[in-house]
């Protein structure tokens, strides 16, 4: 493959079940692109979800496809198995491909730290996982909510009040 303006590598792993058998395991969908490119490499079984497995299962990726002199820059979530500065996947994939590249941390991923920060400001505690109160009983109650007579909180004159308060 061409690539006369270097492509950038995004991965992502997933826990998922294996399809031989009921065991969970890691899985890491490599993809590059480019202008006018975008490929799925492989999506790799990985022995743990570590930096360096998931960084030499990159390379193996970028070799199968002849693509590491391509690569110019880094795709990732901001996990600590990516980022970490020594045994993160993005150094470990530096190193070998021996050649600085341009770390671009996911959006979504950067969102969700962001949208961490604000959550824990607003309701004083954060969460790694899915069971905050707040929304589990949103969840248990979704099934009551009638969408056709949803109304915007700023049609309501208290909340409208309220607004004008906290903005004076």
């Amino acid at each position: 493959m061409d690539c006369p303006l270097g492509w950038t590598v995004h991965w992502d792993g997933k826990l998922m079940q294996d399809l031989t058998s009921n065991v969970h395991i890691d899985r890491l969908p490599v993809l590059i692109s480019g202008v006018g490119v975008e490929q799925l490499l492989g999506v790799p079984k990985l022995p743990s979800g570590t930096g360096d497995a998931q960084a030499a299962a990159i390379i193996r990726c970028l070799e199968e496809w002849g693509l590491g002199e391509c690569v110019v820059a880094l795709c990732f979530d901001t996990t600590a198995s990516n980022t970490g500065r020594h045994s993160g996947a993005c150094c470990l994939i530096e190193r070998a491909l021996q050649k600085d590249l341009l770390y671009m941390a996911c959006r979504h991923h950067i969102m969700e730290l962001i949208i961490e920060a604000a959550f824990e400001k607003t309701v004083g505690t954060s969460s790694t996982g899915p069971d905050i109160l707040l929304f589990k009983r949103f969840r248990e109650q979704w099934q009551f909510i009638d969408p056709d007579s949803f109304k915007p909180s700023t049609t309501d004159n208290t909340v409208c009040s309220w607004l004008r308060l906290q903005h004076s």
